[in-house]
């Protein structure tokens, strides 16, 4: 016999649609609704908080553009749970940098510190597929259809720093990273490096993969540092005046 669903506290307030929001976010976080589950029923969830449907609707909707849920419509559909990822953390956190007015050059600040942890613990935790990831990306950035390409070459920029980034298999590191990371390269996108300078990035991605896979922290540190240092050079000299 399945036990009675848990009493929830009836919103009647008019801040009703967050407060919902809220409560159920917690229940997701606390894993009462796992990933690619079913949400209960607006009936079940109407009678439980004790709102109209179109609150309820609302709720559900900051769900979504918070990236807890994922809504369908129509007959079949309904909320299905899942996993957080860093979208999200990185829209809120370039939203909050842009409007204190913070730099490119304060960011890079925080990837000298961010960036070399999440290579030494790569170096220590690593598994074979993530060592497969690296090594692929650097292998992408040197096709010449990648090299020669502004857009793609720092796409596959920041695919290689996320795949360090996961094999830290720190989630903090991991999100605080790939978010540093979105923001950063999306400025980057506006420095012209030329192609000579790209090659030789991806030959210091290639030192930083060999520290990794050999084990060596202490060297996937100093290798991440020397190259975060040449791009922070970089992008003063082709960075924009302003």
């Amino acid at each position: 016999m399945t036990a009675p669903p848990r009493s929830r506290p009836r919103v009647v307030v008019t801040k009703a649609p967050r407060l919902v929001a809220e409560s159920l976010r917690e229940r997701i976080l606390e894993g009462e609704f796992a990933p690619d589950e079913l949400l209960p029923s607006p009936d079940v969830l109407t009678d439980e908080y004790g709102v109209s449907r179109p609150t309820l609707r609302e709720a559900l909707n900051v769900l979504e553009a918070d990236g807890m849920i994922r809504l369908r419509r129509g007959p079949g559909g309904g909320a299905t749970v899942q996993a957080p990822d860093s979208v999200a953390i990185t829209r809120s956190l370039e939203s909050l940098l842009r409007f204190e007015g913070t730099t490119m050059e304060q960011l890079m600040e925080v990837r000298m510190v961010v960036d070399p942890l999440a290579a030494r613990l790569a170096a220590e935790r690593a598994t074979n597929d993530d060592l497969v990831r690296i090594a692929d990306s650097v292998e992408c950035q040197r096709q010449p259809e990648v090299l020669e390409s502004h857009e793609a070459w720092f796409a596959e920029n920041l695919a290689f720093h996320w795949a360090i980034a996961a094999a830290s298999h720190n989630p903090v590191v991991r999100v605080l990273s790939e978010s540093l990371h979105d923001i950063v390269l999306a400025g980057g996108l506006r420095v012209p490096v030329d192609v000579t300078e790209r090659r030789r990035s991806v030959e210091e991605h290639e030192a930083i993969y060999v520290a990794i896979a050999a084990r060596d922290g202490v060297g996937a540190e100093r290798e991440v540092l020397g190259h975060l240092e040449r791009s922070m050079s970089l992008r003063r000299q082709y960075g924009p005046s302003d």
